[in-house]
């Protein structure tokens, strides 16, 4: 090539360079998170714009959805790139066919089953018109409650057809009118919102259901995000885990920043803090628990031995 051909191609690649640009800085990356506090790493990040300084020039767009089957959907449509859930729902979705994998944990969390119900002690006590809201079949408080009824009645689908869906702050309220529903499988801020009444009661708790700990919330990003953006991945690896490691280290001020959001009283955010109910961060942990029992009980088809279910 001639030094006048050299000269001609420097428009052209200047635009191209121009293009470029515009592309990296005009980038959209569309998450969705759900309700409750085990969602703080990434309400806290996405808040004091964390996600941002992680990767420069890129536009987050955020949802808040009711249960995992709608980031699923959301996902399906090419809406979303990617979200926050329990486990059980993640592994359902791969198990029929989603792709998506898991990239980061997000929080441990007490979760438990409330009723409103006189006369109820223990899931053995609850009568076949009681029916208990949580955020979906399939959801990890569904799971739960399998668990512990195979462990207590022999039977993993004893309560199966007495679910209602409904979201955490639905479900509180349904809860407290006693209308709907008359048990409750939640999680904080709901779980001790609930318990402050003197009517309601705890009849199982989530770590006494699995048989030890385990993760709540993680976080899942379709694959083909994964295979075409890996640098935005570990931006948003190191934006939760900013999330995280500030809410475990900073309570106090984590408490003082967040409670306008959740609607909470800084000295209520700051208890429930505290209190040891939630931890941040760490490796992901149960799902080989949940994958065995799942398969063994039917909520999978078994499809998941030869998938990669958790990105390294």
């Amino acid at each position: 090539m001639n030094l006048n051909e050299r000269f001609k191609l420097i428009p052209a690649l200047l635009l191209l360079t121009v293009l470029l640009s515009c592309t990296r800085e005009n980038k959209t990356i569309s998450l969705t998170e759900q309700y409750g506090l085990a969602y703080a790493p990434v309400t806290a990040a996405r808040l004091r714009g964390w996600f941002e300084e992680e990767l420069p020039g890129v536009d987050f767009k955020w949802q808040t959805a009711g249960n995992a089957a709608a980031i699923r959907e959301a996902i399906l449509a090419n809406r979303l790139d990617g979200g926050f859930m329990g486990i059980p729902p993640y592994l359902i979705g791969k198990d029929r066919g989603m792709k998506w994998t898991a990239v980061a944990a997000i929080a441990e969390a007490e979760l438990g089953l409330v009723t409103i119900r006189s006369g109820i002690h223990s899931i053995a006590d609850i009568p076949e018109d009681l029916r208990i809201a949580l955020p979906q079949p399939g959801s990890i408080q569904h799971i739960l409650l399998a668990m512990a009824a195979e462990k207590e009645l022999g039977d993993a689908a004893a309560f199966d057809n007495r679910l209602v869906t409904l979201s955490h702050p639905d479900g509180m309220n349904a809860l407290m009118s006693g209308t709907e529903v008359e048990a409750h499988f939640t999680s904080p801020p709901y779980l001790q919102k609930e318990l402050e009444s003197s009517d309601t009661r705890l009849i199982l708790d989530g770590q006494t259901a699995f048989g030890g700990e385990f993760t709540f919330i993680i976080a899942v990003l379709s694959d083909a995000f994964i295979e075409s953006h890996p640098e935005s991945v570990e931006g948003i690896r190191r934006a939760v885990r900013r999330g995280a490691e500030w809410l475990n280290d900073y309570p106090d001020e984590a408490a003082e920043f967040l409670a306008p959001h959740y609607r909470m009283e800084e000295m209520e955010l700051k208890k429930v803090l505290l209190s040891g109910t939630l931890s941040y961060g760490g490796d992901i942990a149960g799902m080989d628990v949940f994958r065995e029992f799942m398969n063994e009980r039917g909520y999978l088809n078994d499809n998941l031995q030869d998938h990669e279910l958790i990105l390294p």
